[in-house]
């Protein structure tokens, strides 16, 4: 009997037949460790999208109060304006072992939410302290597996791990939601979150399976505060790198409304059952895909920054669209869209983000895109809720996409500046 050999984490192997296929695309993928690790995550992401179908469903069926649909979104939000401390500490410790971690205990708690669902015990407090205690742990999980990628690929085909890095997530987005929906429609709310917990299984076997090298941060000696500042001073001299960060946490916080309010325009707007929530959010993960396999095609390129003012200037537009439209055809085509140009703009950010940043400082960096995008959505969760409890959910969605659009603009004006930071940062 054989066995494999030990190849080193960055070492390239034969040609995959997808990058075959497909070129440059792939070009990621020719790393066996980075496909492991994708195939883990994907598992692990289809099984989280069951549970944020359910999830919405069954606080909306409990309380039918979009108010309090939108405080779970600030409960779980709240803690990543932690992120960036998240981040410090994340570039102190070893990755895996970070992940490995908080992977496990979030298994734990969809266990657990599955378990008072089916057996009748659940509680909107139960909810809210859940997602609470899940908040915590993605302060530190995002800028963990954010930054693990650069460990699983080489520099060159950084840019390209950080796209199909993502499409993992958005793969599971057309999947997940589609069978989720079934799920839960069939069988409950209580049996999606149970299926969550078992899907953390695939990401913490390929994790403990991965030979990645012991890692040995660099730090400066100083404090996790000092180790913080030194990643904000690093973004601050860099106004370009800012600006785009400024405009991630609008559109964390004001930018997904329709995401929040998604379970409202399914069933007050749109009339469709759990089964066409689902179909909802898969339409999102399509446009996704797309726009992912796009910028892994475009990768070493240099277009990221063309790209994000491209997709901001659309986005506010087609959440507007959205907001107002009757048909559940035309709704899945907008949202289509909407997830496309969400996720150029998500992926192109964190991109040039990683790429400027050296290596001691990119989980804090990286912290920085987790912080933007979520840190700041807690609070727009509860306005946008708040407002859709006065106004109703189409408008507060129609809401958002004009603060998106006038941010767009923002960003078309700054256009040749951040050119500039991008061209020099993937030279």
């Amino acid at each position: 009997m054989t066995t494999a050999p030990k190849e080193p984490p960055n070492a390239t192997s034969a040609p995959t037949k997808l990058e075959v296929l497909f070129g440059e695309t792939f070009r990621a993928m020719r790393h066996w460790v980075f496909r492991r690790y994708w195939i883990g995550a994907f598992f692990s992401f289809v099984g989280g999208w069951f549970q944020q179908v359910a999830h919405g469903w069954l606080i909306y069926d409990l309380t039918e109060s979009k108010w309090l649909l939108g405080l779970v979104g600030f409960a779980s939000g709240l803690p990543m304006l932690l992120s960036p401390i998240g981040g410090a500490i994340v570039d102190r410790l070893d990755r895996r072992t970070v992940l490995m971690s908080t992977q496990s205990v979030l298994a734990v708690s969809a266990t657990t939410l599955g378990l008072l669902t089916i057996t009748g015990n659940i509680q909107y407090w139960h909810i809210l302290t859940l997602a609470f205690t899940n908040g915590c742990l993605m302060a530190l999980d995002a800028p963990a597996r954010l930054s693990l990628v650069s460990e699983l690929v080489p520099n060159e085909d950084l840019a390209n791990g950080i796209a199909l890095n993502a499409t993992a997530f958005h793969s599971a987005r057309i999947v997940g939601p589609a069978l989720g929906g079934i799920l839960l429609q069939q069988f409950g709310a209580g049996w999606c979150f149970l299926a969550n917990g078992m899907s953390y299984l695939a990401i913490l076997a390929a994790l403990s399976t991965i030979p990645l090298p012991k890692r040995l941060p660099k730090t400066n000696g100083g404090t996790v505060m000092q180790d913080l500042s030194e990643g904000l001073n690093f973004v601050r001299a860099r106004p370009e790198l800012s600006s785009l960060i400024l405009h991630i946490s609008l559109l964390g916080m004001f930018g997904f409304s329709y995401m929040t309010l998604m379970p409202v325009m399914a069933a007050d707007e749109l009339k469709v059952s759990e089964r066409g929530l689902g179909e909802l959010f898969s339409s999102i993960g399509i446009g996704s895909l797309f726009g992912l396999l796009l910028m892994a095609r475009l990768a070493r390129a240099g277009l990221q920054t063309n790209m994000v003012v491209i997709a901001a200037n659309l986005f506010g537009l087609l959440v507007i669209g959205f907001s107002q439209v009757d048909s559940p055809i035309i709704a899945k085509a907008l949202l289509a869209f909407v997830g496309l140009t969400a996720v150029t703009q998500m992926a192109n950010t964190n991109t040039i983000l990683q790429l400027a940043a050296p290596d001691h400082l990119r989980g804090r960096v990286v912290s920085l895109h987790v912080w933007a995008l979520n840190g700041p959505a807690p609070f727009g969760a509860v306005m946008i809720g708040a407002f859709a409890e006065e106004y109703g959910a189409r408008s507060a969605i129609a809401l958002g996409g004009a603060i998106m659009a006038i941010s767009g603009l923002r960003l078309a004006v700054m256009h040749r500046k951040l050119s500039r930071v991008s061209d020099t940062e993937t030279a």
